[in-house]
């Protein structure tokens, strides 16, 4: 499984470097694993420049200075709360494109909201696009599975929109 997401990786850094954007990121619930990914490849320097691991709702808040009324309203599993991140970790490092993602990989429900449930977003400076997914594994296969599905998301807006 590493091995795909290492390649998908690859492509990511590609088209970052042949575009020349920059890529900060703001983890929850994949706790770094999509910056793992991205660092695994040569010359990821020039593209990548920072990720936060921000798991618990201070950090949220207290590190990339998220609104607590959003995670108030909506809960630290929204897709307000990863636009915010997205936008905040973007406009704290400087960089051309940020990723966000934040959810609940098991076992039990958190804020009522069930195992699976993921958020993801993607800052550009000139929109976020934040989209939701479900996935039904177990702890470590939705942990993978969503950071594929982020790199995925990037790669995605990348060639469509840039």
């Amino acid at each position: 499984m590493e091995n795909d997401l290492i390649k998908s990786a690859e492509k990511l850094n590609s088209l970052l470097s042949e575009r020349g954007l920059t890529l900060s990121l703001a983890e929850s619930c994949t706790g770094g694993l999509i910056a793992h990914a991205i660092t695994s490849i040569p010359g990821a320097l020039k593209v990548f420049h920072s990720g936060v691991v921000v798991y618990s709702a201070d950090s949220k808040a207290g590190i990339l200075g998220i609104d607590e009324n959003i995670i108030k309203i909506s809960g630290v599993i929204s897709g307000e709360t990863a636009k915010a991140m997205a936008e905040n970790i973007r406009l704290k490092t400087g960089t051309d494109m940020s990723l966000s993602v934040t959810g609940n990989l098991g076992p039990d429900a958190l804020e009522g909201k069930d195992v699976g449930l993921v958020y993801f977003a993607v800052s550009s400076g000139r929109e976020i696009i934040a989209m939701e997914r479900r996935f039904h594994g177990d702890r470590y296969h939705n942990k993978y599975n969503a950071a594929m599905e982020g790199i995925n998301l990037l790669i995605k807006i990348i060639s469509e929109t840039i």
